[in-house]
């Protein structure tokens, strides 16, 4: 009865194993200037007297043409979260996400462009939020 157990265990692990899908995401910095070469536009401005709304809008077509998500991290040393914005596609080829965040969490956040083409291809393009927003002028 065991041996027949460990068989029928063995035999899914084969059949279901090479079905999973554990894929890498490649990730890549992206500075202002590459940003703009991407046709990637931030925006920010004032949304209380301590908090800013970050947005931020591109054309899907390049090398964002397969997108998928765009993810906010915020990282404070070993902890952080993450959470999916949600995706505005009111103009059509268009994506606009957009959050608001305490002053003091913007050098801390990251915005992550997914691009998957394909299941296991993936492609992380982060923003960090502090090269991309002067907070002297969001007043």
């Amino acid at each position: 009865m065991k041996s027949m157990f460990r068989i029928s265990v063995l035999t899914f692990l084969v059949v279901a194993a090479p079905s999973l899908c554990f894929a890498l995401m490649s990730i890549a910095n992206v500075s202002k200037e590459q940003a703009k070469e991407m046709g990637m536009e931030v925006r920010s401005n004032a949304a209380g007297p301590n908090a800013v709304r970050v947005a931020l809008e591109f054309e899907t077509k390049g090398a964002l043409k397969s997108f998928s998500r765009v993810d906010l991290e915020i990282r404070d040393g070993e902890k952080w979260v993450s959470a999916a914005l949600r995706v505005d596609r009111s103009k059509p080829g268009r994506v606009i996400v957009s959050f608001a965040a305490d002053r003091a969490t913007l050098d801390k956040s990251t915005l992550r462009v997914v691009v998957q083409p394909g299941p296991r291809d993936m492609t992380g393009y982060d923003l960090r939020v502090k090269d991309f927003v002067d907070l002297e002028k969001v007043r």
